[in-house]
């Protein structure tokens, strides 16, 4: 959340699940760049995210969200790297700096649609924003959410993919209107 960002009505542990939620697709874009291997980027992506949960209380609240989970991704790459990436493709380190170049472009692309997916996550009728919740703050795997809802788990990814597609878009829209003022 940057300082510029208007006042919130989530609370801390919802902010960090749309600014993890909103982060998704650029961090799996950021690692595949580094891996080359989907199997190992869903992996290390994971790891990623378990840390970034794990260290919710050490993020500095009013600085760069995306900066901070862009570096620790980067720190898993390197470490995934280290423990299991013996004989598998690998980038050199000069690759990985041509690479890095484009994180700030990235970040800053991340900053401007953090503040419209908040907006966008408070527009959801309330059953959604809860399942949004739970399995993006919480980390419920969409088995339990199915158990509970007593729903079948395609039913709730599927519920779960038209969420995340009405938000992808409500903050495509915004952009596009915010970019035309």
């Amino acid at each position: 959340m940057s300082h510029s960002d208007p006042p919130s009505s989530l609370n801390p542990e919802e902010d960090l699940a749309v600014e993890m939620a909103s982060i998704q697709p650029r961090l799996y874009g950021f690692i595949l760049k580094r891996l080359a291997d989907r199997e190992q980027t869903l992996e290390v992506l994971q790891r990623t995210n378990l840390v970034l949960c794990r260290k919710a209380d050490e993020f500095e609240r009013g600085s760069s969200f995306a900066a901070w989970a862009f570096t620790i991704a980067k720190f898993q790459v390197m470490a995934w790297r280290k423990s299991e990436g013996a004989g598998r493709l690998v980038f050199t380190d000069q690759a990985d700096q041509l690479l890095d170049r484009s994180v700030d472009e990235e970040v800053q692309s991340v900053d401007e649609r953090i503040p419209l997916l908040r907006q966008c996550l408070e527009r959801l009728k309330e059953q959604d924003r809860t399942l949004i919740h739970r399995r993006y703050r919480d980390g419920e795997p969409i088995v339990e959410i199915a158990k509970t809802l007593a729903k079948s788990v395609d039913a709730v990814g599927m519920r779960l993919s038209r969420i995340r597609r009405q938000l992808s878009d409500c903050v495509r829209t915004r952009l596009e209107v915010e970019g035309s003022v």
